[in-house]
């Protein structure tokens, strides 16, 4: 295993989680109730709310932020009105009468334009113990909520989608282990373990790169490590490579820049909550492979 180097762009006091890039700008959530942003070497927050949020995501328009809130146990939306007064209303608060324990991570899938949410809880509330956690897709245009693992799951956290958005991988944090769901042409997700591990908490968070290569963020308490651990595997979901970030165990996300495929931004919150930038050295050996393939086509 091979320690990477890391820049810290940002630091903030409070707990920091979930890293999205859109049009150069990192959108952060801290556990204080601001959303971050950080573009162009500034910091600020872009709006507040009196809650928990965990994980944002912006629908294909720019228009709506829909935040995961695990202090109201529910999906707030956020925008700005015709009177140009900003709004924040409640998007969804339970399934079929019963209410969430309270959203984690949110996804939204451009192509299908379905929006997906691990409803965990606080930490700890959805253990080995009291699998009761969840993971649900939201029809945007129908708004229907179809629930994909209903009440099974030990603390599920970070998703993401494959390339094509046709995989989804989930982060079973309580039972140390990656899910995966496939979706068919009828529109039906299957889903089996994908990634077992062994060592360290759990997976807490995972994205893909362009080369469809899976990196899943592993999860370690600070008095436990002093190293932070990203495992990586490739399109058949074997481990090519792990890399180590010190002195940063407690990662709580991570997310691929969309302008430089090789760059991976990491929230981690075991000392001072940072945002780190971090060169990842496989993608940039994956990106020389396929210029030099180009030249012969």
């Amino acid at each position: 295993m091979s320690a990477v180097p890391y820049e810290k762009i940002c630091e903030l006091a409070s707990p920091l989680y979930f890293p999205l890039e859109i049009d150069g700008a990192i959108y952060m959530v801290s556990q204080n109730g601001d959303i971050l942003k950080f573009k162009d070497g500034q910091f600020k927050a872009e709006f507040h709310i009196s809650g928990q949020p965990y994980s944002i995501v912006i629908d294909k328009l720019n228009k709506f932020i829909y935040v995961a809130d695990m202090a109201h146990q529910a999906i707030l939306k956020r925008y700005i009105d015709e009177n140009s007064q900003e709004q924040i209303t409640e998007f969804l608060k339970d399934y079929e009468g019963q209410p969430l324990l309270g959203p984690n991570s949110l996804l939204l899938s451009t192509k299908n334009n379905l929006l997906f949410f691990t409803d965990s809880g606080p930490f700890g509330e959805t253990s080995i113990e009291n699998c009761k956690g969840s993971l649900f897709a939201i029809d945007m245009d129908a708004q229907i909520v179809k629930p994909l693992a209903l009440q099974c799951l030990s603390y599920p956290s970070g998703i993401c989608l494959s390339n094509n958005q046709k995989l989804l991988f989930l982060c079973e944090t309580g039972k140390n282990r990656v899910l995966r769901f496939v979706q068919t042409d009828a529109g039906i997700f299957y889903y089996s373990t994908y990634i077992q591990f062994n060592g360290r908490f759990g997976p807490i968070a995972c994205a893909v790169s362009q080369s469809e290569h899976l990196y899943v963020a592993r999860f370690e308490f600070g008095y436990v490590s002093e190293e932070g651990q990203i495992s990586i595997f490739n399109s058949n979901g074997v481990n090519v490579e792990n890399v180590s970030i010190p002195q940063c165990p407690e990662i709580s996300g991570l997310t691929f820049s969309s302008q430089k495929s090789n760059i991976l931004y990491v929230t981690e919150n075991s000392s001072t909550p940072s945002c780190l930038r971090i060169l990842i050295n496989i993608e940039e050996k994956d990106d020389v492979k396929k210029k030099d393939k180009d030249k012969f086509k």
